[in-house]
């Protein structure tokens, strides 16, 4: 995870010199793709169970012009499109479409940093949450602020190993490492 990290600052360093900036990674995904030479295009051909796909010989990702029909719950076609964008992005990075899982996880790593996560709002108040619906409305809060989906969001935290989060249930065991993160954050900002 530290070396998608690492990769996400350099990229958006890149970005930022060229006075390419956002509150959130999402809001510079796309001309993350094209800084790596790569173009985004929107057409037919894309097969029907996929939502996006990489053309390496041609340095496309080729986007399907029906993308929100294809959305089982289409009210999420912003948060799904930066989530695609990313795991597409994952794939140009780590140079291959065959590491998905890894494209995945670099995905999440990209447009959600630990830093930014571990200092927002809702995360402290997910933190200190006695009641399931609170914490899940904390959840929920925090992905409009990645713009993200709430089950991106979901497995953002296993990932980072800070929370157990159970979707159907809508359910969130808190990690003991996420309360340290939390504690080592906060002293950060007061120092």
């Amino acid at each position: 995870m530290e070396v998608y990290a690492e990769d996400r600052e350099r990229l958006l360093m890149t970005l930022r010199r060229k006075g390419i900036r956002g509150w959130v990674p999402a809001q510079v995904l796309r001309e993350a793709i094209l800084e790596c030479g790569w173009r985004i295009e929107r057409g037919y051909g894309v097969e029907a169970s996929v939502l996006a796909l990489c053309c390496p010989e041609q340095r496309v990702v080729h986007l399907p012009i029906d993308f929100r029909r294809r959305l089982r719950v289409p009210e999420t076609e912003g948060a799904m499109l930066n989530e695609t964008l990313a795991q597409q992005l994952g794939q140009i990075r780590l140079n291959g479409p065959d590491r998905k899982r890894d494209a995945d996880d670099y995905a999440r790593v990209f447009l959600v940093p630990l830093v930014k996560l571990m200092t927002r709002l809702p995360m402290l108040e997910l933190l200190k949450a006695e009641k399931e619906m609170h914490r899940w409305y904390q959840l929920q809060r925090l992905a409009l602020e990645f713009r993200v989906t709430v089950w991106f969001l979901g497995m953002t935290l296993e990932l980072y190993e800070l929370a157990h989060v159970d979707q159907a249930r809508r359910r969130i065991q808190l990690l003991p490492a996420s309360y340290e993160l939390a504690r080592r954050f906060a002293f950060g900002r007061l120092a």
